[in-house]
């Protein structure tokens, strides 16, 4: 074939060609304007160059997956047509590799020598040189040959060293089939149980602390956990009053203030089942104030108490285990027991001294 003829067939062959470009993404992969611009600075042209019967269409497809991204390309070229499957952890090296495909398709004379392209720097830009590609192809049919073009005969390759060599490059090493992305990433731990606080207001209603039935208010605050609770509460009764003889005059007003501190292990047996186990110190105090009487006082008592509780047999009430202390009572009373409250008993007995008697005039 004359030389001419040869450099028209070769010219002809590797002419540029324009692009049309379809590009689809997930988000945070590069758009079809960072394709495009990749693939015209390795062309260093626009990509609108060239006619219309030597245009390249192509279309690229990335969708995210467990343990990457895979990219589906389609080209159409006067080459023919070739579909190629790519994979790799990054999105950016799958556009990068579409990239260097779209621009050798469109001038086949970069086949050979064509820089691979690099991920962009943090700040947007694109630097040169050689850059690390740990993609996959799966596969690539061509569905048209190409055409026919002469090329010169290739040299003949050099023989094979020997395996003892010293010159010989070592194989290299073969995958391990345990990939580490195939290790399945560990369960997120739990988060943490906050703490939390409540306020509570109750009213209260006793009977046996005082002399007959009566109502108080009760407020508690508290502090929660996933497995330990902790509260503090304070309660008041409205004051009763208190007469030896109801048709005479004296008494006594007397009024209970108490404060408790409970501290609670919970154990969860279900989602909505728990099982508590509270102990609990409580202080009392009993107010008592004589009225009546010439030499009426008032006076305070305290009892403590553990928060245990004991059950009666029949014919036995209930009763709390706070202490017994005998203190007197208004008008120095001593009946009056602090911290015993006892169903069966309707309200404490109070005795007041009596007014001496005059002395008798002797004639």
């Amino acid at each position: 074939m004359p030389a001419h003829l040869l450099a028209l067939a070769l010219a002809a062959a590797f002419a540029p060609a324009g692009l049309d470009l379809e590009w689809q993404a997930p988000e945070g992969c590069p758009v079809t304007a960072d394709v495009a611009a990749t693939t015209s600075r390795l062309l260093g042209r626009p990509l609108d160059a060239g006619g219309p019967g030597e245009r390249v269409r192509a279309r690229g497809v990335v969708t995210r997956e467990a343990r990457g991204f895979h990219l589906d390309l389609e080209l159409q070229s006067p080459a023919g047509r070739d579909r190629r499957s790519l994979r790799d952890r990054r999105c950016q090296v799958l556009a990068d590799a579409a990239a260097e495909i779209f621009a050798t398709a469109v001038d086949p004379s970069l086949a050979v020598g064509v820089p691979p392209a690099l991920p962009p720097e943090p700040d947007g830009t694109w630097r040169e040189g050689p850059a690390p590609s740990d993609m996959t192809q799966v596969t690539s049919t061509p569905s048209a040959a190409p055409a026919p073009v002469a090329t010169p005969a290739p040299a003949r390759a050099p023989a094979p060293l020997a395996a003892d060599d010293p010159l010989a490059s070592p194989a290299p090493a073969r995958v391990a089939a345990d990939d580490p992305l195939d290790v399945p990433a560990p369960a997120p731990a739990p988060p943490p149980d906050p703490s939390r606080a409540s306020l509570r207001l109750a009213g209260v209603f006793d009977q046996g602390s005082l002399p007959g039935p009566t109502g108080g208010l009760g407020l508690a605050l508290g502090v929660m956990r996933r497995g330990f609770r902790v509260e503090l509460g304070f309660a008041g009764l409205v004051p009763r009053e208190a007469r030896p003889d109801p048709a005479q005059p004296p008494g006594a007003r007397l009024s209970l203030w108490t404060a408790t501190l409970r501290a609670c292990g919970v154990a969860g047996l279900r989602p909505r089942l728990e099982l508590a186990g509270c102990g609990g110190v409580e202080v009392g105090a009993l107010l008592g104030a004589g009225f009546g009487v010439e030499a009426a006082r008032t006076r305070t008592a305290v009892g403590r108490g553990g928060g245990r509780a004991r059950a009666g047999g029949p014919g036995r009430p209930a009763a709390r285990g706070h202490p017994r202390r005998r203190r007197p009572g208004p008008g120095g009373a001593p009946a009056v027991r602090p911290g015993r409250r006892r169903t069966g008993v309707p309200r404490p007995s109070c005795r007041l001294p009596r007014r001496p008697r005059r002395p008798a005039e002797i004639p």
